[in-house]
Protein backbone atom coordinates (compact mmCIF):
# COMPACT_ATOMS: atom_id res chain seq x y z
CA UNK A 1 0.00 0.00 0.00
CA UNK A 2 1.30 3.42 -0.60
CA UNK A 3 1.51 5.59 2.38
CA UNK A 4 0.59 8.63 2.41
CA UNK A 5 3.48 11.41 2.34
CA UNK A 6 2.88 12.63 5.93
CA UNK A 7 2.10 8.70 7.29
CA UNK A 8 5.30 7.32 5.19
CA UNK A 9 8.38 7.53 8.09
CA UNK A 10 7.11 4.72 10.68
CA UNK A 11 7.90 5.54 14.38
CA UNK A 12 9.57 2.65 16.09
CA UNK A 13 7.05 0.71 18.21
CA UNK A 14 7.43 -0.30 21.95
CA UNK A 15 5.87 -3.37 23.17
CA UNK A 16 3.53 -2.79 26.44
CA UNK A 17 3.52 -6.03 27.78
CA UNK A 18 1.30 -6.81 31.10
CA UNK A 19 -0.94 -9.57 32.57
CA UNK A 20 -4.05 -9.66 31.95
CA UNK A 21 -6.21 -12.71 32.62
CA UNK A 22 -7.36 -13.37 36.16
CA UNK A 23 -6.27 -10.33 37.35
CA UNK A 24 -7.42 -8.93 40.73
CA UNK A 25 -8.61 -5.53 39.55
CA UNK A 26 -8.22 -5.32 35.51
CA UNK A 27 -9.57 -1.91 34.99
CA UNK A 28 -6.68 -0.29 37.24
CA UNK A 29 -4.26 -2.67 35.33
CA UNK A 30 -5.43 -1.41 32.00
CA UNK A 31 -5.17 2.79 32.95
CA UNK A 32 -1.59 1.78 34.64
CA UNK A 33 -0.38 0.30 30.67
CA UNK A 34 -1.89 3.20 29.29
CA UNK A 35 0.60 5.18 31.47
CA UNK A 36 3.38 3.75 30.27
CA UNK A 37 2.33 3.83 26.53
CA UNK A 38 2.29 7.76 27.00
CA UNK A 39 5.56 7.49 29.16
CA UNK A 40 6.66 5.67 25.99
CA UNK A 41 5.30 8.90 24.08
CA UNK A 42 7.02 11.29 25.51
CA UNK A 43 10.20 9.15 24.20
CA UNK A 44 9.40 9.74 20.83
CA UNK A 45 8.52 5.96 20.46
CA UNK A 46 5.02 4.52 19.07
CA UNK A 47 3.40 2.52 22.22
CA UNK A 48 1.52 -0.87 21.26
CA UNK A 49 -0.93 -2.04 23.82
CA UNK A 50 -1.98 -5.61 23.72
CA UNK A 51 -5.41 -5.18 25.32
CA UNK A 52 -6.65 -2.93 22.62
CA UNK A 53 -6.65 -5.88 20.17
CA UNK A 54 -6.61 -9.21 22.59
CA UNK A 55 -8.18 -8.32 25.45
CA UNK A 56 -9.70 -11.36 27.16
CA UNK A 57 -12.64 -8.64 28.84
CA UNK A 58 -13.23 -6.86 25.31
CA UNK A 59 -12.68 -9.61 22.99
CA UNK A 60 -13.60 -12.68 24.19
CA UNK A 61 -14.69 -14.52 20.92
CA UNK A 62 -10.69 -14.81 19.62
CA UNK A 63 -9.67 -17.99 20.51
CA UNK A 64 -6.64 -18.55 22.23
CA UNK A 65 -4.22 -19.37 18.96
CA UNK A 66 -4.73 -16.39 17.70
CA UNK A 67 -4.52 -14.15 20.31
CA UNK A 68 -0.92 -16.22 20.26
CA UNK A 69 -0.16 -15.61 16.77
CA UNK A 70 -0.82 -11.92 16.58
CA UNK A 71 0.56 -10.99 20.12
CA UNK A 72 3.75 -13.16 19.19
CA UNK A 73 3.63 -11.30 15.92
CA UNK A 74 3.57 -7.67 17.71
CA UNK A 75 6.55 -8.56 20.22
CA UNK A 76 8.60 -9.96 17.12
CA UNK A 77 8.54 -6.47 15.07
CA UNK A 78 8.63 -4.42 17.99
CA UNK A 79 12.16 -2.33 18.90
CA UNK A 80 11.85 -2.63 22.79
CA UNK A 81 9.27 -4.12 25.38
CA UNK A 82 8.67 -2.41 28.38
CA UNK A 83 6.73 -5.02 30.55
CA UNK A 84 5.29 -4.56 34.22
CA UNK A 85 6.40 -7.81 35.92
CA UNK A 86 4.82 -6.81 39.38
CA UNK A 87 2.21 -8.66 38.96
CA UNK A 88 2.91 -12.85 37.79
CA UNK A 89 2.13 -13.41 34.66
CA UNK A 90 2.38 -16.42 32.38
CA UNK A 91 2.01 -14.28 28.98
CA UNK A 92 4.43 -11.24 30.29
CA UNK A 93 6.98 -14.53 30.34
CA UNK A 94 6.41 -15.97 27.14
CA UNK A 95 6.74 -12.31 25.59
CA UNK A 96 9.83 -11.73 27.37
CA UNK A 97 11.12 -14.95 25.71
CA UNK A 98 9.87 -14.35 22.46
CA UNK A 99 11.90 -10.92 22.46
CA UNK A 100 15.34 -13.00 23.38
CA UNK A 101 14.98 -14.94 20.66
CA UNK A 102 14.90 -12.11 18.44
CA UNK A 103 17.27 -9.76 20.45
CA UNK A 104 14.97 -7.24 21.26
CA UNK A 105 16.01 -5.38 24.43
CA UNK A 106 13.57 -5.69 27.45
CA UNK A 107 12.83 -2.78 30.30
CA UNK A 108 11.23 -4.48 33.55
CA UNK A 109 9.09 -2.13 35.22
CA UNK A 110 7.99 -2.99 38.97
CA UNK A 111 7.04 -1.78 42.19
CA UNK A 112 9.86 -1.30 44.69
CA UNK A 113 8.33 -3.40 47.13
CA UNK A 114 7.12 -6.40 44.48
CA UNK A 115 8.52 -9.76 44.50
CA UNK A 116 9.54 -10.51 41.31
CA UNK A 117 10.81 -13.56 39.79
CA UNK A 118 14.46 -14.46 39.79
CA UNK A 119 14.35 -15.93 36.21
CA UNK A 120 12.41 -13.59 34.56
CA UNK A 121 15.33 -10.86 36.00
CA UNK A 122 17.94 -13.29 34.45
CA UNK A 123 16.52 -13.23 31.27
CA UNK A 124 19.23 -12.06 28.63
CA UNK A 125 17.04 -9.87 27.03
CA UNK A 126 16.45 -7.81 30.43
CA UNK A 127 18.54 -4.79 29.72
CA UNK A 128 17.32 -2.20 32.83
CA UNK A 129 14.89 -2.86 35.46
CA UNK A 130 13.02 0.61 36.99
CA UNK A 131 11.68 -0.05 40.68
CA UNK A 132 9.15 2.52 41.31
CA UNK A 133 7.67 4.08 44.64
CA UNK A 134 5.15 6.89 42.85
CA UNK A 135 4.40 7.44 39.35
CA UNK A 136 6.53 10.48 39.02
CA UNK A 137 9.33 8.84 39.89
CA UNK A 138 8.28 5.85 37.32
CA UNK A 139 7.70 9.06 34.61
CA UNK A 140 11.27 9.79 34.81
CA UNK A 141 13.02 6.56 35.74
CA UNK A 142 11.17 4.54 32.74
CA UNK A 143 12.05 7.79 30.80
CA UNK A 144 15.90 7.12 31.25
CA UNK A 145 15.71 3.82 30.81
CA UNK A 146 14.36 3.84 27.64
CA UNK A 147 16.14 6.76 26.23
CA UNK A 148 19.36 4.28 27.23
CA UNK A 149 18.25 1.27 25.60
CA UNK A 150 17.35 3.09 22.22
CA UNK A 151 20.37 4.80 22.72
CA UNK A 152 22.61 1.10 23.13
CA UNK A 153 21.13 0.24 20.25
CA UNK A 154 21.54 2.91 17.67
CA UNK A 155 25.38 2.30 18.78
CA UNK A 156 25.93 -0.89 17.86
CA UNK A 157 28.68 -1.48 15.88
CA UNK A 158 27.21 -1.70 11.95
CA UNK A 159 29.31 -5.22 11.21
CA UNK A 160 27.59 -6.37 14.56
CA UNK A 161 24.07 -5.14 13.25
CA UNK A 162 24.77 -6.63 10.00
CA UNK A 163 25.50 -10.22 11.71
CA UNK A 164 22.40 -9.98 14.08
CA UNK A 165 20.20 -9.29 10.42
CA UNK A 166 21.03 -11.89 8.51
CA UNK A 167 20.76 -14.43 11.27
CA UNK A 168 17.52 -12.53 12.16
CA UNK A 169 16.16 -13.15 8.38
CA UNK A 170 17.10 -16.98 8.51
CA UNK A 171 15.11 -16.99 11.63
CA UNK A 172 12.11 -15.82 10.01
CA UNK A 173 12.20 -17.57 6.83
CA UNK A 174 11.95 -21.29 8.42
CA UNK A 175 9.56 -21.35 11.21
CA UNK A 176 9.52 -24.64 12.66
CA UNK A 177 7.25 -27.23 11.20
CA UNK A 178 5.28 -27.49 14.14
CA UNK A 179 4.67 -23.77 14.20
CA UNK A 180 3.78 -24.04 10.36
CA UNK A 181 1.45 -26.46 10.83
CA UNK A 182 -0.74 -24.52 13.16
CA UNK A 183 -0.97 -21.92 11.02
CA UNK A 184 -2.15 -23.98 8.50
CA UNK A 185 -4.73 -25.24 11.07
CA UNK A 186 -5.32 -21.82 12.02
CA UNK A 187 -6.32 -20.79 8.89
CA UNK A 188 -8.04 -24.01 7.29
CA UNK A 189 -5.66 -24.63 4.93
CA UNK A 190 -4.85 -28.12 4.14
CA UNK A 191 -4.55 -30.59 0.94
CA UNK A 192 -2.71 -29.27 -2.27
CA UNK A 193 -2.70 -25.85 -1.32
CA UNK A 194 -0.84 -26.22 2.05
CA UNK A 195 1.58 -28.43 0.28
CA UNK A 196 2.78 -25.27 -1.65
CA UNK A 197 2.34 -23.07 0.72
CA UNK A 198 4.84 -24.93 3.06
CA UNK A 199 6.95 -25.83 -0.27
CA UNK A 200 7.06 -21.69 -0.19
CA UNK A 201 8.76 -21.47 2.92
CA UNK A 202 11.66 -24.38 2.64
CA UNK A 203 12.58 -22.81 -0.41
CA UNK A 204 12.59 -19.22 0.95
CA UNK A 205 10.39 -17.85 -1.19
CA UNK A 206 8.01 -17.04 1.64
CA UNK A 207 8.82 -16.26 4.84
CA UNK A 208 7.52 -18.08 7.43
CA UNK A 209 7.20 -15.25 9.84
CA UNK A 210 4.99 -13.32 6.61
CA UNK A 211 2.30 -16.61 6.76
CA UNK A 212 2.36 -15.93 10.63
CA UNK A 213 1.66 -12.25 10.22
CA UNK A 214 -1.08 -12.96 7.60
CA UNK A 215 -2.62 -15.64 9.69
CA UNK A 216 -2.13 -13.71 13.03
CA UNK A 217 -2.39 -10.25 12.04
CA UNK A 218 -4.33 -9.78 8.85
CA UNK A 219 -6.22 -12.86 10.15
CA UNK A 220 -6.49 -13.79 6.50
CA UNK A 221 -8.13 -17.55 6.58
CA UNK A 222 -9.04 -20.70 3.88
CA UNK A 223 -9.14 -19.85 0.39
CA UNK A 224 -8.52 -16.21 0.90
CA UNK A 225 -5.81 -16.92 2.41
CA UNK A 226 -4.34 -19.50 -0.55
CA UNK A 227 -5.31 -17.44 -3.27
CA UNK A 228 -3.70 -14.11 -2.07
CA UNK A 229 -0.21 -16.25 -1.11
CA UNK A 230 -0.04 -18.47 -4.20
CA UNK A 231 -1.00 -15.85 -7.14
CA UNK A 232 0.32 -12.31 -4.90
CA UNK A 233 3.27 -13.90 -2.66
CA UNK A 234 4.30 -16.68 -4.77
CA UNK A 235 2.89 -14.66 -8.60
CA UNK A 236 1.53 -17.71 -10.27
CA UNK A 237 -1.04 -17.46 -12.76
CA UNK A 238 -4.84 -17.36 -11.94
CA UNK A 239 -5.60 -20.29 -14.05
CA UNK A 240 -2.22 -22.21 -12.00
CA UNK A 241 -4.24 -21.30 -8.80
CA UNK A 242 -7.53 -22.61 -9.29
CA UNK A 243 -5.99 -26.01 -9.92
CA UNK A 244 -4.16 -25.66 -7.24
CA UNK A 245 -7.44 -24.92 -4.96
CA UNK A 246 -9.88 -26.85 -6.63
CA UNK A 247 -11.85 -23.64 -7.98
CA UNK A 248 -12.44 -21.72 -11.10
CA UNK A 249 -10.60 -19.25 -12.08
CA UNK A 250 -13.08 -16.56 -11.39
CA UNK A 251 -13.48 -17.69 -8.09
CA UNK A 252 -9.75 -17.29 -7.41
CA UNK A 253 -9.80 -13.76 -8.68
CA UNK A 254 -12.33 -13.07 -6.58
CA UNK A 255 -10.74 -14.05 -3.74
CA UNK A 256 -7.55 -12.87 -4.25
CA UNK A 257 -9.84 -9.15 -4.72
CA UNK A 258 -10.97 -10.48 -1.20
CA UNK A 259 -7.90 -10.98 0.37
CA UNK A 260 -6.57 -7.55 -0.77
CA UNK A 261 -9.60 -5.65 0.51
CA UNK A 262 -8.90 -7.30 3.74
CA UNK A 263 -5.29 -6.08 3.78
CA UNK A 264 -6.50 -2.18 3.18
CA UNK A 265 -5.32 -2.50 -0.67
CA UNK A 266 -7.62 -2.28 -3.82
CA UNK A 267 -9.06 -4.83 -4.95
CA UNK A 268 -7.45 -4.30 -8.01
CA UNK A 269 -4.70 -3.04 -7.02
CA UNK A 270 -1.33 -3.68 -9.71
CA UNK A 271 0.91 -5.98 -9.25
CA UNK A 272 3.59 -2.82 -8.07
CA UNK A 273 1.80 -1.51 -5.34
CA UNK A 274 0.89 -4.94 -3.92
CA UNK A 275 4.93 -5.49 -3.92
CA UNK A 276 5.15 -2.76 -2.55
CA UNK A 277 2.94 -3.41 0.35
CA UNK A 278 4.20 -7.06 0.47
CA UNK A 279 7.61 -5.21 1.33
CA UNK A 280 6.78 -2.73 3.60
CA UNK A 281 4.04 -4.97 5.93
CA UNK A 282 4.39 -8.15 4.88
CA UNK A 283 8.48 -8.03 5.94
CA UNK A 284 9.55 -10.90 8.62
CA UNK A 285 8.61 -9.19 12.17
CA UNK A 286 12.20 -9.74 13.73
CA UNK A 287 14.05 -7.99 10.61
CA UNK A 288 12.51 -4.60 11.33
CA UNK A 289 14.14 -3.24 14.38
CA UNK A 290 17.54 -4.45 12.75
CA UNK A 291 17.01 -2.73 9.46
CA UNK A 292 16.49 0.59 11.09
CA UNK A 293 19.66 0.48 13.27
CA UNK A 294 21.46 -0.71 9.70
CA UNK A 295 20.46 1.81 8.19
CA UNK A 296 20.51 4.66 9.93
CA UNK A 297 24.74 4.12 10.84
CA UNK A 298 25.07 3.29 6.99
CA UNK A 299 23.50 6.52 5.81
CA UNK A 300 24.59 8.69 8.07
CA UNK A 301 27.74 10.93 6.47
CA UNK A 302 30.64 12.17 8.28
CA UNK A 303 29.61 15.71 8.96
CA UNK A 304 26.01 14.25 10.03
CA UNK A 305 26.81 12.44 13.01
CA UNK A 306 25.57 15.35 15.23
CA UNK A 307 22.18 14.77 13.48
CA UNK A 308 19.08 14.55 16.00
CA UNK A 309 17.81 11.31 17.16
CA UNK A 310 14.11 12.38 15.29
CA UNK A 311 16.31 12.46 11.97
CA UNK A 312 18.07 9.05 12.12
CA UNK A 313 14.74 7.77 12.83
CA UNK A 314 13.43 9.34 9.35
CA UNK A 315 16.43 8.84 7.09
CA UNK A 316 16.07 5.31 8.43
CA UNK A 317 12.15 4.89 7.81
CA UNK A 318 12.81 6.03 4.50
CA UNK A 319 15.99 3.68 3.90
CA UNK A 320 13.99 0.85 4.99
CA UNK A 321 10.71 1.61 2.53
CA UNK A 322 13.38 1.57 -0.05
CA UNK A 323 15.55 -1.65 0.88
CA UNK A 324 13.78 -4.32 3.20
CA UNK A 325 13.43 -7.87 1.05
CA UNK A 326 10.07 -8.78 -0.11
CA UNK A 327 8.58 -11.68 2.27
Amino acid sequence: MTAPASLAVPMDEVYISGALTAIADGARARVFYELLAEIVSECGLRPYLPHHSTDPIAAPDLDPRSVYEIDRARVARSELIVAYAGTPSFGVGIEVEIARERGIPVILVAERDRTVSRILLGSPAVVDVVRFTDLAALRQALGDAIARATKRGAEQAPDAVVQRFLGSLGAARQLPEAEVAALLRVADVDGEPARAIRAAIAEGKLFGAGLRDLVGRHALRGGDLAAFILHDVLERPFADVARTIGADPRTVRRRVEEARVRLELAADAEAAVVGQWLVTELIAPPTRALQLRLFANNNKEPHEQGTTEAEDHRQAGLAVEEGEPRA
